[in-house]
């Protein structure tokens, strides 16, 4: 069996990786956090020039600690 990482312990993650993330975000007039979790698809609600950047930091800074955590940035 494969290790399945816990509905909760995936929010608790993304959130910390939102924190970390947040001297960036906040330097771009831009905010993002967690809106829900379902299975392993994350959905961040995204404000500002971040939500249409190419650089996808938020994507790739989740994909680095969950990569099998489908990211939707709306």
């Amino acid at each position: 069996m494969g290790d399945t990482i816990e509905t909760p312990d995936i929010e608790q993650k993304i959130r910390e990786i939102l924190e970390s993330l947040s001297c960036i975000i906040s330097a771009h007039d831009s905010c993002a956090e967690l809106a829900e979790v379902k299975g392993n698809t994350a959905v961040i609600n995204c404000v500002g020039p971040c939500l249409h950047c190419d650089n996808r930091c938020i994507e790739d800074a989740i994909r680095e600690k969950l990569p099998d955590v489908e990211v939707i940035i709306r």
